[in-house]
This record gives structure tokens, sequence and C-alpha cells, in this order.
């Protein structure tokens, strides 16, 4: 006979998300052959689903996304953009799964951040971001939080299709793909952060070594563009200044 204690565990759930209907409308024509005209209709799902339990000291968020679209096939799309489990301790916190991590304070071109790869077919903002799998120790002290990363499995950049209208006269070959590193999509990333608040000001520094998340895009022999991703080390800073009703921000 074998005797099991079950202890119950209060766990709480919550969901949420977005059903948005997106029209999109050009009133000039197409400059190149099989873009589409003038209309251009699609529907994207991104529900979130949160668990927590322990107190709130350990949770799971699991984000989908799909857009249907009528016109580009290209930008029909899915992405798991989280599914994370984090654990949370009195001075440190563990994080593990596919995450989005925002690094940056200015409003219209974020140069510092460089951990998810960006979803092209979404938008030519840059703003869209995919999924990356990660792992990440968050450390907190009185001087500042520490958080290093290791980001393995890199995901190459959406590009607009043939029928999409945002894109250059050249289509970039989702299938023709180079890499400076032998290890490819395989390299393992990595990446150090401080982040701490002194006063009314929040400050920023970064190291990262790994693929760098922007494609070297050169013309092929099949009248497309083709992908090349070097290494890259790069250094960033971030500051964010409050000062009575002014936000001042450098990245």
């Amino acid at each position: 006979l074998l005797s099991t204690s079950l202890q119950a565990v209060e766990v709480e759930f919550e969901a949420s998300g977005n059903i948005t209907l997106e029209q999109r409308y050009f009133f000039k024509e197409a400059l190149y052959p099989q873009q589409l005209n003038h209309s251009q209709s699609s529907l994207s799902f991104e529900p979130e689903f949160y668990w927590q339990w322990n107190s709130g000291n350990d949770s799971i968020i699991f984000t989908p996304f799909y857009r249907l679209d009528s016109a580009d096939t290209t930008r029909s799309h899915g992405d798991i953009r989280e599914l994370a489990y984090v654990h949370a301790a009195d001075d440190w916190e563990l994080r593990l799964g596919i995450r989005k991590e925002f690094w940056g304070v200015t409003e219209f071109q974020h140069l510092v951040d460089v951990i998810n790869q960006t979803d092209g077919v979404e938008n030519f903002d840059g703003e869209d971001k995919l999924g990356q799998q990660m792992l990440n120790l968050s450390l907190v002290n009185d001087w500042g939080i520490v958080d290093v990363f290791l980001l393995p499995g890199f995901r190459e950049r959406t590009y607009p299709g043939k029928k999409g209208r945002l894109r250059s006269p050249l289509v970039v070959d989702e299938d023709n793909v180079s890499y400076e590193s032998s290890a490819g999509k395989q390299h393992l990333d990595v990446a150090l952060r401080w982040a701490h608040s002194l006063g009314d000001f929040d400050l920023g520094t970064y190291w990262f070594h790994g693929t760098n998340r922007e494609a070297y895009l050169t013309p092929s022999a099949e009248n497309t563009l083709q992908q090349y991703y070097v290494q890259m080390d790069q250094l960033g800073v971030d500051v964010q200044a409050t000062l009575g009703d002014w936000l001042w921000k450098f990245e």
C-alpha cells in the first residue's frame, strides 16, 4: 500500500487579451508587380493567460499571437510572444522560457533594445517583437539591479512578402540566409545589464554579445534580397530624467 499526503495549493488564474480588426487602404496604385492594390483587411488574436501560486512567488505567463490577413499570405502568421516561468525571491528573480524584454526610453527609435527580434511583417516601425528564448537571472541590490541573460535559439527577422505594400523593390528571401558564426541559429548570445534609480534619474547600461538582430541585405542572382547576420559586441546606455513637468530621455 502507498500512502500519499496531498497539500492544497492556492493557484490564481487570470485570462485577458485582445482581438483586433484592422482595415488598411492605400490611395495610390502599387509600385511593384504582385503587390496588393488598395484594400487590405486583417484580424489578429493575442490572448494572455497567467497563473500564479506560492503566494505569488511562482508564476507562468502564456501569450500566443496570430494574424489572419485577407490579401498578404506572408502577413498571416503566428508567434508565441511569451511562454515563461518566473520565480521571485527576496533579492533575486529567475525567468525561464520565451519572453519579451524591452530596453529603452526614447519614443520612436530604440537603439538599445537588442534582445528581441523585430516582427517586420506586423509593421514597419520596428515596435512589434518576436518572442525570444532566454534564461534570465535578476539580482536585486541596494546599488542597482543586475540582469544576466543567456539567449539560445536566434530568430530571423520577418519581412513583407510579394503582395505586401510596405516593402522595398526586391523581396527578402526567407530561405537565403547565412551567418558569420558557424553555429548559425544555435549561437548562444549573452547579455549583462545594470539598472538603478537615483533621485529623478533612471539609469541603465548593458553589454550584449551575440548575433545582430538586423541583417545585411544584398541582391542575389534570383532577383531577391539575401540575409546575412553578423556577430556583434554592443555597449549601451539609457537615461531618463523626470524634472518637473519634463521628461528628458537619452539612449
